[in-house]
């Protein structure tokens, strides 16, 4: 009898559990062939390569428990697609579906070559709560505003009912020509001595993901609504970056965290509004499948930004001589991620104080997040820089000293990134150029010595921004 072979692609899901390609699949094949191709077009940054190669390790790890062998390629899609239908008896060809529209049009031209095969050839929503298409206004458009998508997008999810679990996925060790081993990817480059640091921060995979989230749950959920402003404090999920490599579904967390006890309505009504983000910023990326490189608002590509490579670097650095904003820079280089109250402190102070592009902070981020989203990153960046569609105002602009003292009040977090700054008291900690000479020499930290001095008027620069901000309105 002749087994029915089928294969699922594997791309931002890696994950074997709550995956709607591969339990849609498991009902219609007898046998799975798992691959992975790396796509050579398909962006992605520095330190999400270090995290890709850990993700793929562990699904490998996972599959082969399950008497399966993930297949690893490297090249176009197409051209790889197309050589492991030939003559293998393949019936179906599932993938769980991309959002940015470089993917979207490379997987139709697949789709529709594999139709013409006649290959069943099937696709899901494996990646977001709800996708694009799905949502749209009383007119028949699509939300520009965040508030009335969550309303209308949590109605909707709120009915959804949870995918029952594969008891048993069969996998096919199947012997592919010009299959790769992972380590043949070259993901990680050992000249980056920096994403060594990575490690000791994060543990990537399918299994530390659940554990991440029922940390949050237990421990940290119920403090949410004041935690996720509080970087000081270690109360966020940190599960955005295995919700970036579908190590963990959106729905999956949305209905264990929605069903716990644990947390009262104020905390999960908050948190899951950050899903709802996740989704909203997808939502634009659709629509505006250009918003990684352009203003949603065409008159920004009027607006006067500065080009300024020194100060670039020392935001970069973390060197610009404010602390919370300098704090925030040495996070994401020392753990490659930052606290997201500090992701909208330096992103206003790039895009505002420095007048310096959105889009140069949109490619750092990308380059050095763990979490680096095409989604999320760029809407983040659209958000804080005023030009996106449903934005902050341009002409708001944080003030990080006040930031700093708000939420940052003892100035923990910045002494945990800044050691310089230690001995610094409470008061002078957000702004220690502040601090008399007599006190400088108390405390051990010279101001444009051991600390740079700021690199820019705060006030001074607030008030040239709302000036240029004038030319475009």
């Amino acid at each position: 009898m002749t087994r029915r072979l089928g294969i699922h692609w594997f791309r931002q899901d890696l994950r074997l559990s709550q995956n709607p390609s591969l339990e849609a699949l498991s009902k219609k094949v007898d046998l799975i062939i798992p691959i992975y191709i790396l796509d050579p077009k398909h962006r992605i940054g520095s330190v999400s390569k270090w995290w890709l190669e850990k993700s793929l390790k562990n699904l490998s790890d996972n599959i082969e428990k399950k008497n399966g062998k993930l297949k690893i390629f490297i090249g176009d899609p197409s051209d790889i697609i197309q050589s492991l239908i030939i003559n293998r008896n393949i019936e179906s060809f599932y993938w769980n579906r991309l959002y940015d529209s470089y993917s979207i049009t490379r997987d139709k031209k697949i789709k529709s070559l594999l139709k013409s095969e006649d290959i069943d050839c099937e696709t899901f929503n494996g990646y977001l709560l709800n996708e694009p298409w799905e949502i749209k206004n009383k007119s028949g458009g699509f939300f520009k505003v965040f508030t009335p998508y969550w309303r209308y997008c949590n109605e909707i999810t709120r009915k959804k009912k949870p995918n029952k679990k594969i008891q048993n996925i069969k996998f096919y060790n199947f012997n592919l020509k010009n299959s790769k081993n992972i380590k043949d990817l070259n993901l990680t480059n050992k000249k980056l001595k920096w994403t060594d640091k990575i490690h000791k921060h994060w543990s990537p995979g399918e299994n530390n993901a659940q554990l991440q989230l029922q940390e949050f749950i237990n421990k940290k959920a119920d403090s949410y609504s004041v935690g996720r402003d509080r970087p000081d404090q270690n109360l966020t999920s940190k599960l955005s970056p295995y919700l970036h490599f579908g190590e963990i579904s959106p729905m999956d967390i949305y209905n264990q965290v929605g069903i716990s006890k644990k947390i009262n309505s104020q905390n999960k009504d908050k948190y899951l509004a950050e899903l709802g983000w996740r989704d909203f910023s997808y939502n634009l990326l659709y629509h505006y499948p250009d918003m990684t490189k352009n203003p949603i608002q065409n008159k920004f590509n009027k607006f006067p930004w500065l080009n300024d490579n020194k100060n670039l670097k020392r935001w970069q650095k973390g060197l610009t001589g404010i602390p919370i904003v300098d704090a925030g820079m040495r996070q994401l280089y020392e753990t490659g991620w930052m606290h997201n109250r500090v992701r909208m402190i330096v992103g206003s102070f790039l895009t505002k104080n420095l007048l310096l592009h959105w889009k140069f902070g949109e490619e750092w981020f990308f380059d050095t997040l763990v979490d680096a989203d095409i989604g999320s990153n760029s809407a983040g960046w659209q958000w804080i820089s005023g030009c996106g569609a449903d934005a902050s105002p341009y002409f708001r602009i944080f003030n990080p000293i006040l930031q700093g003292q708000k939420f940052d009040p003892k100035g923990e977090y910045v002494k945990k990134y800044i050691p310089e700054l230690e001995t610094v008291s409470n008061k002078f900690i957000h702004n220690p150029w502040e601090m008399s000479e007599e006190k400088q020499v108390t405390c051990g930290c010279k101001i444009g010595k051991d600390y740079p001095s700021p690199i820019v008027d705060l006030k001074e620069t607030r008030n040239r921004a709302l000036s240029a901000f004038k030319t475009i309105s």
